[in-house]
């Protein structure tokens, strides 16, 4: 049996998801019916975060290619 994911992991889990389909977060809670102003802002933070992080990593890959893209001149 498959052990449970911690809530970090599933924003992790989620926010991949998003960015691979190109799914913006607030079209998901309105999608859910979900107001941003009720949920949990810690949480959505942490999603956000992520989201900026992996933006930030594809367009390295882009501008700088695969290797070496992680390096800060």
């Amino acid at each position: 049996m498959a052990q449970s994911m911690t809530a970090g992991r599933v924003r992790v889990t989620l926010a991949e998801m998003l960015y691979k389909y190109g799914v913006d977060l607030a079209d998901l809670y309105s999608a859910l019916g979900i107001d941003p102003a009720d949920a949990d802002q810690e949480a959505l933070a942490h999603l956000a975060g992520i989201i900026d992080g992996m933006e930030a990593a594809s367009k390295a890959i882009r501008d700088q290619g695969l290797e070496g893209w992680s390096r800060r001149p």
